[in-house]
């Protein structure tokens, strides 16, 4: 295993993984190269974790090229990207399980794919909204699509309730959490013990839910 080592007057090792899945390693100026190899083999399974997740972080933040079967993901499913000819833009998901885009498109790909995210956002979300509550007894006002990115959902005091098109990129019981998060809302406008308390009681794994969320936000760049 490569690392790089730092020595400085610190009294114990520290292992630091860096935002490229680089290990470095901050050791005292008296320790051992046999004392740091033994303590980075104890640590090697956390080490590799990190490292990867690091690695599919650093992939999630590469920029789309739009080119054929580059992954393009709608509630957690991969759709290869398939390029037709074609001199009017189209875009489709298609039974094959692909995204197809015209030649067209590919004069503004990202204005197009975007386009089409929002499109899907406004029916999937509008569906799995009304479904939810009706099932936990929910009445809400309106529901709006937006392109924030560092917002999954809000809600207003008049109970319009208002979701980023780039949730959809999400896994299904991702998506739920941020849906259900801002049903509550409705009833409870803080976050409060009483909130979460709340949120307990119809999502027993909401806290899970959340932390999966805030670890791979960057999945919602495209």
């Amino acid at each position: 295993m490569k690392y790089e080592i730092i020595r400085s007057k610190r009294r114990t090792i520290a292992l630091q993984i860096n935002s490229d899945a680089t290990l470095t390693v901050r050791m005292p100026y008296g320790a051992s190269m046999e004392y740091v190899e033994r303590f980075i083999a104890d640590k090697k399974p956390w080490i590799e974790k990190k490292q990867e997740k690091f690695r599919t972080l650093g992939l999630q933040h590469k920029p789309k090229q739009f080119s054929e079967d580059e992954e393009f993901i709608f509630a957690g499913k991969a759709y290869p990207l398939e390029i037709v000819p074609g001199k009017t833009a189209r875009i489709s998901l298609i039974p094959e399980g692909k995204l197809r885009i015209s030649q067209k498109c590919l004069e503004a790909p990202k204005h197009y794919i975007e386009w089409f995210y929002r499109q899907y956002a406004k029916k999937y979300l509008s569906n799995r909204l009304a479904e939810l509550a009706r099932a936990f007894g929910y009445k809400y006002n309106s529901v709006k699509i937006n392109s924030a990115k560092t917002r999954w959902g809000s809600c207003s005091v008049r109970g319009n309730i208002n979701f980023s098109w780039r949730l959809v990129i999400m896994p299904p019981e991702m998506i739920d959490y941020v849906i259900v998060h801002e049903l509550v809302h409705l009833e409870i406008k803080d976050h409060s013990r009483r909130f979460y308390a709340r949120m307990s009681e119809l999502m027993s794994d909401h806290k899970i839910r959340e932390k999966w969320l805030k670890e791979n936000s960057a999945m919602s760049n495209i």
